[in-house]
């Protein structure tokens, strides 16, 4: 999301509705010819393998940018629209760069990762090799390659794989394990190429004061217009001219319109000591619609706890998605008494063991929000995506077999491209080999165009699931942030972003379930709300996530075994409370927790 950079990069920042301008025919033409010059800088600055290093930002920029040079010669399209699709391409390219070398580490360090289902004899799958290769390696196999992997961090890995498909062969690999190398590549690259724009994209264009006619006079009005209505709660609307697709064009006419209701939402929550200012504009196109977007920028808040008296503090699970509870402190906060959060395993469970929480601290509201429903929705969705991936799978390695058989009735290399085109059969062969050419080729492209929908279908569920988690983790941020704003209190939660269920648990329920659910919800949920916190201006700390789900804050027992599914009973007393809200309780409290002879003292 482009925001802009210079004086605000420190700000905070976030997006507001500024309408829908008609996508008129200078608009289309803008949008089809950013898609096209895009896609030409993104093919320009993509290296060509995985294993080729991902290029620094200055080594891309000389790439690319003597092609935009031949483009604004070229008069393709304006130079300063050109200029926009090079960032665009230049950003996507290094994270599909990163990600694909990213993959093939992650492929190679987890190589003998097995698949929860057997394949149809009985073999366990491989997960991360085609599915050829679950037959052909054997355990001693894969254990080999898998020490191998451990034993190299990840630029040592890129090496290794670099040398291997330069042609070299390690003395210490047999040729199957080679070739599996060499496999596990051609799958990384298979998946991971060049960023592609395809017809119903959305593309985003920062507005700076170069893509407006009139310049930075013109964009600076039209801030101010909008931030008057801003100011007062009140709509707004402003006229602009965007430059032309074509240089030396007439300008494009664009209407910004700030409504009622978002600008009465956004002067709500304006802060006289945080005023927030509209410093941006983007320009999203799509297809058949376009949407124009202010950038608001606002200062960090500085935190001051010193008039604050409550605590929320929250639980993240995967069944009861938040545990929340509201604490009442005997009294405002005092920064400097506050401990450290910057705690080890065995710290933490130190500061817990000698540390407790007295009843001056009381329990003023609770509640829980169950995300079963939201599971069950998402672990369907996981699993049409494993149904999807093994079938894509099964069908390329059909699809290589088909090709090797092309290639072998043509007399050419196995590895060679097939062509679309009709082949011409070679002089000599047969009648029946020539049909079955025919018949192969035409088979061949049915495949490819198959599995062309099957990544289409599972491209739709990723974009369904991006949309249930972006909803219900919205709305779950919500209500914390209305608690938060309602007792004026702090906000206490854990460390969770990267969080993952072991594969030995009986929680873990598949691959790609965990990827989507314990290690991207986790992260998602936490940047979705922090951020809504900070906008608001609301403090918020973090603390160590070690031992709070089974620490009994009264007497500093830390025992895992206290906790037994949703239920905790505390070893001393078998005093018992519902697990979550007791981790939520005990997350308040952390920050409060004092020696054990001071609470005594303090209690009688």
């Amino acid at each position: 999301m482009a925001y802009g950079k210079g004086q605000t990069k420190d700000m905070l920042k976030r997006m507001a509705d500024l309408g829908h301008p008609v996508m008129s025919d200078d608009l289309s033409k803008l949008r089809s010819r950013c898609l096209a010059i895009t896609k030409q800088m993104a093919k320009a600055g993509f290296s060509t393998h995985v294993t080729n290093p991902v290029p620094n930002g200055k080594d891309l920029d000389a790439t690319m940018l003597r092609l935009q040079r031949d483009l604004s010669k070229a008069r393709v399209l304006n130079v300063v629209w050109i200029e926009k699709c090079r960032l665009l391409a230049k950003s996507a390219i290094l994270e599909q760069m990163m990600r694909r070398q990213r993959n093939l580490f992650g492929r190679f360090y987890h190589i003998d990762t097995l698949g929860g289902r057997q394949l149809p004899d009985g073999t366990s799958r491989l997960v991360n090799l085609p599915e050829e290769w679950s037959y052909r390696l054997d355990a001693e196999d894969v254990a080999v390659l898998k020490t191998l992997a451990e034993t190299m961090d990840f630029r040592e890995a890129m090496g290794f794989f670099g040398q291997i498909h330069a042609g070299e062969k390690p003395a210490h690999l047999t040729n199957a394990q080679r070739d599996a190398l060499i496999a596990l590549m051609d799958q990384v690259q298979e998946r991971f190429q060049c960023p592609v724009w395809d017809p119903e994209a959305v593309i985003q264009l920062h507005l700076d004061y170069r893509c407006i006619k009139g310049t930075q006079r013109a964009l600076s009005s039209a801030l101010e217009a909008i931030d008057s209505g801003l100011d007062q709660g009140r709509p707004a609307a402003h006229q602009i001219a965007l430059a032309s697709h074509t240089a030396r064009g007439a300008g494009i006419p664009l209407e910004i319109k700030l409504a009622q209701g978002t600008s009465q939402s956004i002067h709500e929550h304006q802060d006289p000591d945080r005023p927030y200012r509209m410093t941006g504009l983007a320009l999203e196109l799509g297809p058949e619609a376009a949407q124009l977007r202010g950038i608001l920028a606002r200062p960090k808040a500085t935190m001051d706890l010193s008039e604050i008296t409550h605590v929320v503090a929250e639980d993240f699970g995967l069944v009861n998605t938040s545990s929340l509870v509201v604490l009442e402190l005997p009294g405002s906060i005092d920064p400097e008494a506050l401990p450290t959060t910057n705690k080890t395993k065995a710290q933490s469970r130190k500061y817990l063991s000698d540390n407790v929480s007295g009843a001056d601290i009381r329990l003023v509201e609770s509640l829980q929000l169950s995300g079963r429903n939201f599971l069950a929705r998402i672990n369907e969705m996981a699993g049409a995506v494993d149904r999807l991936r093994s079938e894509i799978d099964r069908s390329y390695n059909r699809l290589e077999r088909i090709r090797l058989e092309i290639n072998r009735l043509l007399g050419r290399d196995p590895r060679d491209i097939v062509e679309e085109a009709v082949p011409a059969a070679p002089r000599g062969l047969n009648a029946a080999d020539t049909d079955r050419l025919m018949r192969m080729h035409g088979r061949f492209f049915r495949l490819l165009g198959g599995i062309g929908k099957m990544k289409a279908r599972r491209r739709g569920i990723y974009r369904s699931l991006a949309g249930l988690k972006k909803s219900w983790f919205g709305h779950i941020a919500n209500i914390r942030m209305r608690l938060a704003s309602k007792y004026r209190a702090l906000v206490v939660s854990e460390k969770l972003d990267y969080l993952a269920i072991p594969t030995d648990e009986t929680g873990y329920k598949g691959r790609t379930f965990n990827r989507m659910i314990n290690n991207g919800a986790r992260a998602q949920y936490t940047s979705r709300a922090d951020n809504k916190l900070d906008w608001r201006g609301i403090p918020q700390i973090k603390i160590p996530a070690f031992y709070t789900s089974c620490t009994d804050w009264r007497n500093g027992h830390v025992d895992k075994a206290q906790r037994r599914g949703e239920v905790f009973t505390a070893a001393v007393d078998r005093e018992r409370w519902h697990a979550d809200l007791h981790a939520a309780e005990m997350i308040g409290r952390w920050l409060f927790l004092r020696p054990r002879n001071t609470v005594a003292q303090a209690a009688a």
